[in-house]
């Protein structure tokens, strides 16, 4: 028993809080972007802070139910344990619920800042209903006839864990289905934009990885059935890891299209230092893309002395004359002498990566959609 206590619960805590880590590292390179270019924190970063808290604060009620036997094979070892035990199920149900309705919530809201007309709508629409499934589960999870110590209802009225698992199985299905909607939907945004077409696929890709969210919800959909069996406490832990998973990988996603004007910084500035070191090896430095580069063209005009005319005494040849060499006497300019020579340098630069993207935030891309 000990064993298994030994192999389950350190297992757990550990995938558990691995997950919440990574997305707290994606979470605060998101909000460096934001204030490392001196932009304030907009309505979806609050709501993506709220929903990273709550993840913690759920994982931290596992790693509690961990200590009082959820792990273990024996369940917990006094009355007192189980009670404790049964109330946190609660609680982490809440906290769960939580920090998945509010990071999905949070792109949605990303989402709901470049669309326009009826794809704002359609965001809209699957944040409001998305929301509501979620907070439905919520409350459903008090209506359950077991355990009593937090069932609302005692006695006929209550919902039976089977119902309960089939709801639950609708709203994570309906989650998965609102990933998918929200991944799909910058491919029809990037249509309209004034980009390369390397520069829309990077953008598409980097809005879309919440797709990988919609698959952990589908796994946790899964999963939902073992919450029937005796032995939850041991074979509901891949349960458990699905729900921390959903909500991580949800934070994840959502900070990815933020994080990708860092990466490319990043990579100007490590390009920047490679050519400047091969500047000073004397060595010419060929990267195979470089984010500006300058160009330069000479354009020489020439202008050289003519004879006039003698078909047209009164012609541009006489005017010409007299304009480029008014100080001379006429008939002195000999034929074929350089008169005049202007010289004109232009110097251009190659469109850069970040002049297309007219900023991180990617407002540009409810410009050109408007």
């Amino acid at each position: 028993m000990a064993a298994a206590r030994d192999t389950l619960g350190p297992m757990m805590n550990a995938v558990d809080w691995t997950l919440v880590s990574l997305a707290a590292t994606f979470l605060g390179l998101r909000l460096y972007c934001k204030f490392s270019r001196h932009r304030g924190l907009w309505w979806d970063d609050h709501i993506l802070i709220f929903a990273w808290a709550c993840l913690v604060v759920a994982v931290g009620f596992v790693t509690s139910s961990i200590n009082l036997g959820f792990t273990s094979p024996a369940g917990p070892q006094s009355p007192e344990d189980a009670l404790r035990l049964s109330i946190q199920g609660g609680v982490q149900n809440v906290f769960f619920g939580l920090a998945t309705a509010t990071s999905k919530t949070s792109f949605g809201v990303t989402l709901m800042r470049v669309t326009e007309g009826r794809l704002k709508k359609i965001v809209l629409f699957l944040t409001v209903t998305m929301n509501i499934a979620v907070f439905l589960y919520i409350i459903f999870t008090f209506l359950k006839c077991k355990p009593e110590v937090y069932s609302w209802i005692k006695g006929p009225g209550c919902w039976s864990t089977e119902r309960y698992i089939h709801y639950a199985i609708f709203a994570g299905a309906y989650s998965a289905f609102v990933d998918f909607s929200f991944a799909s939907i910058p491919w029809f945004l990037i249509m309209n934009l004034q980009m390369r077409r390397r520069e829309r696929f990077g953008v598409a890709i980097a809005m879309s990885c919440g797709a990988i969210a919609g698959i952990t919800a589908i796994m946790r959909c899964v999963y939902l059935p073992l919450l029937t069996v005796g032995t939850f406490s041991t074979q509901g832990t891949t349960l458990v890891i699905w729900y921390v998973a959903e909500s991580a990988v949800t934070i994840i996603a959502a900070s990815i299209p933020v994080l990708r004007a860092l990466i490319k910084e990043i990579s100007s500035s490590i390009d920047r230092y490679g050519r400047s070191t091969g500047d000073k090896t004397g060595l010419k430095s060929h990267p195979r893309s470089t984010p500006r580069c300058l160009h330069a063209s000479n354009v020489i005009t020439t202008i050289i002395g003519s004879r006039r005319d003698p078909q047209d005494p009164q012609g541009d040849a006489d005017s010409d004359k007299s304009i480029l060499d008014a100080g001379r006497a006429p008939g002195k300019l000999e034929p074929g002498r350089i008169v005049q020579t202007q010289e004109i340098r232009l110097s251009y630069h190659d469109r850069s990566d970040h002049d297309s993207e007219q900023g991180y935030e990617m407002d540009y891309m409810r410009k050109s959609s408007g």
